[in-house]
């Protein structure tokens, strides 16, 4: 082989060699971007629904499940993400190669360039109709997924009473409910995509039909060569490519809008009373002992628009006192200590502590004067010291060991393994 012609094989070869290796480098990066980016919304979303639940109030988690909640944090959270920006990527790469392959077609042969587009009244109009009647069997997925998460969720957390009452088989039946209902929603979204891709695909095939017909009779006048006809149904195929990737794109819309609206309806939801900072907040005065005094005046209050639970609470606790509500269970003796740390706000009336009514303190402030037993004991997942720095942050081993003697738990925490920095929840 000549000399000349090997250093331009060569040439050609290392040419080559390079620009794959910077195709595939860049598009090595383009990932790792695209997943930083990525990993970031996510990251932004859940920290940003995470703070949304801590400034609603308790009686909004009243009538909510956990599982729903813990849906919307992982599932919806993801189905956005992708909606987000999975869909503008690709959709913007769609829509260059689409306009840019069209104006390509149209240097080569409009007439045939028009022709090859005729389908697309036909295809605008199946996406849009898609669009319009997909997003309601999208929510009904999305509502039954998060039906059979709240189950399972209960399920798990009772399954201790379930083989105390022998409720094994109810339990196995009332699960296979709600994951049918899934599979039925499932199954609604699928039976309408397997109508509509292949319907699109088809419209998208008929474009390539025209372009054979209209330039098949060129070839044969004589108008155009086969070759010609050859490029430019390549042409035609790059073209409706790029169009069958948006079709599929509309799919993760329609189920990022419907994960979407789960997610901001908890973001727009209205906050706790008192959570923001407003105009008129008093501080409290200064103690003269350990405790304050709460006064009840004519206090009203019901559950939503309910059955009223209180009806005009006239009650004055001095400050050094103790008292005991008595009472049968729904009597409202629960919902009255609530009112005290404004967990919930009576309907009429007002709670006042050493005078000062609660609105106008501070939440921070009240919940620190405030201190609650619960009728039913909970331990986060996280050491038995970091479950009772919850009441103090940052309390020295004095303290704790304080607590743990006043509870009659100090001797039973000393002999596990690690003490107080042993796991419990």
């Amino acid at each position: 082989m000549p000399k000349a012609k090997e250093r331009g094989c060569r040439g050609w070869s290392d040419f080559s060699f390079s620009f794959f290796l910077g195709r595939d480098g860049l598009n090595a990066l383009r990932i790792l971007l695209n997943n930083l980016f990525e990993q970031k919304v996510i990251l932004d979303l859940r920290r940003d629904l995470y703070s949304a639940f801590q400034r609603l109030s308790t009686s909004w988690y009243d009538h909510r499940s956990s599982g729903d909640l813990l849906t919307r944090v992982s599932e919806d959270v993801m189905n956005m993400e992708r909606m987000l920006i999975d869909g503008i990527e690709q959709g913007l790469i769609a829509l260059l190669q689409l306009f840019g392959v069209g104006f390509i077609l149209f240097r080569m042969d409009p007439l045939l360039a028009a022709w090859s587009l005729a389908p697309i009244p036909f295809l605008a109009a199946g996406a849009l109709y898609y669009t319009l009647t997909a997003h309601p069997r999208y929510r009904v997925q999305r509502k039954a997924s998060s039906a059979m998460n709240s189950l399972l969720m209960d399920h798990l957390q009772g399954m201790r009473q379930i083989k105390t009452y022998g409720w094994l088989e109810e339990g196995v039946n009332r699960f296979e409910k709600v994951a049918q209902d899934v599979r039925t929603a499932s199954l609604g979204i699928m039976k309408a995509w397997a109508f509509y891709s292949p319907s699109m695909a088809w419209f998208a095939a008929t474009g390539t039909c025209l372009v054979l017909w209209v330039g098949g009779r060129s070839v044969l006048e004589g108008k155009m060569a086969v070759g010609e006809l050859v490029a430019f149904l390549l042409y035609v195929g790059m073209f409706y490519e790029p169009v069958s990737r948006l079709h599929s794109l509309n799919q993760l819309i329609q189920a990022g809008r419907a994960a979407g609206e789960r997610v901001f309806a908890i973001l727009d939801a209205e906050p706790e009373p008192g959570h923001i900072p407003a105009a008129g907040l008093r501080p409290l005065p200064s103690r003269q002992d350990s405790s304050r005094q709460v006064i009840f005046r004519n206090i009203h209050f019901s559950y939503r628009t309910g059955k009223e639970v209180l009806h005009g609470i006239d009650l004055t606790i001095p400050s050094g006192t103790s008292l005991a509500l008595v009472g049968p269970t729904g009597a409202g003796k629960t919902t009255l200590a609530s009112l005290v740390a404004r967990f919930h706000d009576p309907t009429s009336g007002e709670v006042l502590l050493d005078g000062v009514p609660l609105p106008r303190i501070s939440l921070p402030e009240l919940r620190r004067e405030v201190g609650v037993v619960t009728q039913e004991p909970f331990l986060f997942q996280a050491t038995i010291r970091e479950n009772l720095e919850l009441g103090k942050p940052g309390a020295s081993d004095t303290e704790i060991e304080t607590v743990l003697r006043a509870a009659c738990a100090f001797d039973f925490v000393q002999a596990l393994s690690e003490g107080w920095n042993s796991k419990v929840g």
